[in-house]
C-alpha cells in the first residue's frame, strides 16, 4: 500500500500536465481570425443635425406691467430713502463723539433703523424681480426687460448699502 500511495501524486501531476499541453495544440485553421472585418470598419461620415436657434417667447403684457410697477416701487422707496438719509446724516453728525446710550446716539440709531426699513422696501422689489427672472428663465421667455430693470434696481440697492455703511462707520468712529 505504501508503494501505491507514493505513486499516485506523480501520476496525477503527469495527467494534469498532459491535459494542459493539449490546450496548447496547434490551430488547424478551423477557427475564424480575430482581425477586424470589413463590416467592422468605420466608413462614411455622419453629419449632426444642426438645431434651430432658440427664440424665446415674449413676456406676457401682465408680466411687463408688473415689471414696470416694481421699477416704480423701487424708485419711490429709493427716493424716500434718500430723503431720510439727509435727516440721518444730520443726526449721525450730531451723535459723533457721544457715548453709546447717549440721547444723540439713540436718535441716530433710530434714524439708521428707519433707513434700513426703507431699504427693505427696495430689496423687496429686487426680490420680486428675481422671482420673475427665474420663472421667465425656466419657462423660456424673453429676459431683456427683466434683466434691464433688475440691473437698475440692483444699482439703487447698492447705493443704499454704501450710504448705510458710511453712516454706520461714522457713528461707530
Amino acid at each position: 500500500m505504501t508503494l501505491r500511495a507514493s505513486f499516485l501524486p506523480p501520476f496525477a501531476a503527469i495527467l494534469a500536465a498532459a491535459a494542459a499541453l493539449a490546450g496548447c495544440a496547434k490551430d488547424d485553421g478551423t477557427y475564424p481570425s480575430l482581425s477586424i472585418r470589413d463590416a467592422e470598419r468605420a466608413s462614411g461620415v455622419f453629419e449632426p443635425v444642426k438645431p434651430e436657434p432658440f427664440v424665446p417667447a415674449p413676456q406676457a403684457a401682465e408680466t411687463l406691467g408688473r415689471i414696470e410697477g416694481l421699477k416704480a416701487a423701487a424708485l419711490a422707496s429709493h427716493n424716500r430713502f434718500l430723503a431720510a438719509a439727509d435727516k440721518a446724516r444730520t443726526q449721525v453728525a450730531a451723535a459723533r463723539g457721544a457715548g453709546i446710550g447717549a440721547e444723540q446716539w439713540s436718535v441716530a440709531q433710530v434714524a439708521l433703523g428707519n433707513l434700513a426699513g426703507i431699504r427693505s422696501e427696495t430689496m423687496t422689489s429686487l426680490a420680486d424681480l428675481d422671482l420673475l427672472y427665474v420663472n421667465a428663465r425656466t419657462e423660456g421667455l424673453e429676459l431683456g426687460e427683466i434683466e434691464s430693470v433688475r440691473s437698475d434696481v440692483e444699482k439703487l440697492v447698492d447705493e443704499e448699502d454704501r450710504l448705510m455703511d458710511s453712516l454706520n462707520s461714522q457713528l461707530a468712529g
